[in-house]
């Protein structure tokens, strides 16, 4: 495993468990206590988890954005079943907005069999992830690109995206709960999602359980901006019943 798959699977881990030890992640991963010691100090450095004596605990910055290579591999399974969901809801023909979201990324991979669809992103890897597909047009918003997450920001982008109209929009966010809806840490990429949202006929919110109770302090979606909602696990108690009292659908795979 290389050290970015291996730092991917050790925030992920993180994610659940929000403690780990030096000792039980070199097990894990079958790998010397300093190599883990190694990777735990780099990704101190991101900002991404506090080092302890003898392991680490999960950051919770709200200014912290991990790179999209960790991004990347965080709950790559329920990304991919909600990827899988969302695009089943795509009808051939039909006009999308992704945005540059790891999650708007598994949508991507399951839209390849669709036909005569045109999909509208900043994302540069939904570009290169689409660009062999030719029953897909893409238009690429252009703009400044945002290297830690490949992603196209700026007035440029924003002015490309209020030009179009979709028939949907699927994006995520930092994090997510009913009283403050969608968040983000980013006040480009928020800016983006929301001229997303206001240019499409319907917002499909991607929200897989790492976003649960997380919060950034830029508001970009509310309930009443959402018409459905997909998540790879439950909801924690009560949101549900709060959430569909909006008008919000909520949506699991497999449900």
């Amino acid at each position: 495993m290389f050290g970015i798959e291996r730092r991917s699977s050790l925030l992920s881990l993180l994610h659940d468990k929000k403690s780990i030890t030096v000792q039980e992640a070199a097990a894990r991963f079958d790998v010397t206590e300093e190599t883990i010691r190694r990777d735990l100090r780099a990704m101190e450095a991101q900002g991404l988890l506090i080092r302890t004596h003898g392991g680490a605990v999960l950051a919770d910055d709200i200014n912290m954005e991990a790179s999209l290579e960790i991004r990347e591999g965080i709950n790559i399974k329920g990304k991919d079943s909600m990827g899988r969901l969302a695009a089943s809801m795509v009808q051939n023909g039909e006009t999308l907005f992704l945005d540059a979201s790891t999650s708007a990324l598994y949508v991507a991979r399951h839209l390849k069999g669709k036909k005569g669809l045109t999909v509208i992103t900043n994302a540069e890897r939904i570009l290169l992830e689409l660009a062999k597909c030719d029953d897909i047009t893409l238009i690429s918003t252009g703009g400044f690109l945002r290297k830690k997450s490949l992603s196209y920001v700026g007035r440029a982008a924003e002015n490309a995206i209020s030009s179009y109209h979709a028939n949907k929009v699927f994006f995520s966010c930092k994090g997510f709960s009913p009283r403050l809806g969608a968040t983000d840490s980013n006040e480009q990429e928020s800016s983006i999602r929301k001229l997303m949202i206001q240019h499409a006929e319907e917002a499909v919110f991607l929200c897989d359980y790492t976003k649960f109770d997380k919060v950034g302090y830029i508001a970009t979606a509310q309930l009443a901006d959402i018409s459905r909602l997909i998540s790879d696990t439950p909801l924690p108690e009560g949101w549900e019943k709060e959430v569909k009292e909006k008008g919000v659908r909520v949506i699991y795979p497999n449900s």
